[in-house]
């Protein structure tokens, strides 16, 4: 729910024609150019934009912490103090009081090797370095508590890899807040996780604004995060601003073409009908009753039996694009680990193109994951790396290779010129297109794409989506998709399968899949999806309180 803004006193963040350099030996290379935005003490200031847009190095900037050398000209004033001319030891201190950061991924900012315990009183003791170990740790628990973590005094001895995402991020935020900052920067902090965590980690940022006055700088490229909870927005292309102000006003009637773009590119139809029965053909993939179970392996749960999957059932025929959706941990993955014959089922069967029980590892179901960039060699260029999967498969003949690399980078919307580029060279739309690509030269009979959105931008998403109707459309090839986002299975699926604990709970067409017959967890995972379609904008009615206009810095 939006709050209303504190307007009757001095803005709390100042950013003034602020230009940021990349110092690259005697190169420059301008990222961030001109940015003036204003946030005031309460008030959820969104920045949003394409991936490369400059939102992450203007937040990082705030800090004064950009992990490059780089040259910073402009002014930036956090809480009072003029940020670009604080001293190290300055810095600390704001750093320590006065704003807090939450980062995208919380695995990658916690110690995987110290418990979370142990991580929070380093913290701690820079806050209150007379207090005693008993004191520090009624303080710990006190932190945890304040993010709703149940059962803290466990968690405190925890490891990161032994809780869940949704539970690593609470201890972020958690983090984040020990010094009682005025201002929270949040860059992308809910784009790993499922719909209904999402919800609980932004729920618990908007109470956090309501406890203590928190301004909020969300970094997101989730428009439908943005209509539902920020009070201000503005929109960065090519490092610049190219458009502010108050979120509902902007979201109703965007003045730049950009903003337009940006925003038909989120807009979820949720009226799509179901492809008819005749447009598919026989099944490529069949599950019937899989179980598997897995035996813990450590800590105090060690020797526990967890199951993956129940008696699992459902099928994907050719043609047809199904949505396997669910939240963390209802078996979605460990499903997409058997279909590729990398996990061995306990019972039950699974069959491939309704000929042949899959047992090992099948060149006719393949896989895109979701962080494309991790799945291929830095080092190589693309055109090696596609060669070489052909050649590994027994193509010999270059020429050969090299035509069936021209149709199919056609087939997935790339140019050849992107041959002679390294993975750090493309953009995450071009790199996961160049995944796509790799999957699709062993003309499978099945892709199998494993959260691939979810750290893209949606005018990269509408990019990726596009190119998996066209290969639906155009070879016919099944594809099962794995996501937490649900407005994707709107534009995209033809039927959608819900798991929940590892059963499948939901097996619909996608016409019938938000109607009110559904089943109560289907219900629940809708629910949680953040925003309406945005042209439904200028019918919403205001939110409560009242509402002032952000300033920009002249």
């Amino acid at each position: 729910m939006l709050a209303p803004s504190v307007t009757h006193e001095s803005p709390l963040c100042i950013v003034d024609r602020l230009t940021v350099e990349v110092i690259d030996g005697l190169a420059r290379k301008t990222v961030v150019e001109d940015v003036s935005f204003q946030i005031n003490k309460g008030e959820y200031f969104a920045l949003v934009g394409e991936s490369g847009s400059g939102k992450s190095v203007t937040c990082h900037t705030l800090m004064n912490l950009l992990p490059f050398p780089a040259a910073t000209y402009g002014r930036i004033v956090v809480d009072g103090q003029k940020v670009l001319s604080l001293t190290p030891s300055e810095l600390r201190r704001f750093r320590q009081k006065s704003v807090g950061m939450v980062f995208q991924d919380p695995m990658a900012a916690l110690n995987p090797v110290r418990t979370i315990g142990s991580q929070i009183f380093e913290t701690l003791r820079m806050h209150h370095p007379k207090a005693g170990r008993d004191e520090l740790r009624e303080l710990a628990l006190a932190a945890l508590r304040s993010v709703h973590i149940a059962q803290p005094e466990a968690r405190l001895n925890a490891y990161p890899h032994q809780l869940s995402g949704g539970l690593n991020q609470r201890v972020m935020i958690a983090f984040a807040l020990l010094g009682n900052p005025p201002l929270l920067i949040a860059d992308e902090p809910t784009t790993a996780l499922d719909m209904s965590v999402q919800a609980e980690i932004l729920d618990l940022m908007d109470e956090m604004r309501a406890q203590r006055g928190l301004a909020v700088l969300m970094v997101t490229h989730d428009l439908g995060i943005v209509g539902d909870r920020a009070t201000h927005i503005a929109v960065m292309k090519s490092g610049k601003i190219v458009e502010r102000g108050i979120t509902r006003e902007v979201l109703a009637a965007p003045k730049q073409e950009y903003t337009k773009a940006l925003f038909e590119a989120a807009a979820v139809n949720h009226e799509l009908k179901e492809r008819p029965d005749h447009a598919y053909g026989a099944a490529c993939l069949s599950f019937d009753k899989v179980s598997k179970r897995f035996r813990t392996s450590g800590g105090k749960s060690k020797g526990e039996v967890v199951i993956a999957a129940d008696e699992v059932s459902f099928t994907v025929k050719q043609g047809e694009i199904v949505a396997l959706v669910g939240e963390s941990g209802s078996g979605k993955t460990t499903a997409a680990k058997m279909a590729m014959g990398l996990v061995r089922p306990d019972s039950g069967k699974i069959t491939v193109n309704a000929a042949r029980e899959i047992e090992t590892q099948d060149v006719g179901v393949q896989i895109v994951f979701q962080h494309p960039k991790d799945s291929l060699d830095p080092l190589m260029k693309v055109s090696a790396q596609l060669h070489e999967v052909l050649k590994v498969h027994g193509e010999k003949d270059e020429a050969k290779r090299a035509a069936q690399i021209s149709a199919t980078l056609r087939d997935v919307g790339l140019s050849e010129s992107i041959l002679d580029r390294r993975p750090s060279f493309l953009s995450g739309g071009e790199a996961q297109r160049v995944v796509i690509a790799r999957a699709l030269l062993l003309k499978p009979r099945l892709l199998i794409a494993d959260e691939p959105l979810s750290a893209v931008d949606v005018c990269l998403q509408k990019q990726i989506l596009d190119c998996f109707k066209a290969l639906r459309d155009k070879r016919g090839i099944a594809i099962l998709l794995i996501t937490h986002d649900l407005r994707i299975v709107f534009d995209i699926a033809d039927r959608v399968v819900v798991m929940k604990s590892g059963h499948v709970v939901e097996d619909v067409g996608v016409a019938h899949f938000g109607d009110e017959a559904r089943d109560a967890y289907t219900k629940k995972l809708i629910r949680a999806i953040p925003g309406r379609k945005l042209s439904d904008l200028n019918d919403a009615a205001p939110p409560a309180g009242p509402r002032s206009v952000s300033g920009a810095v002249a």
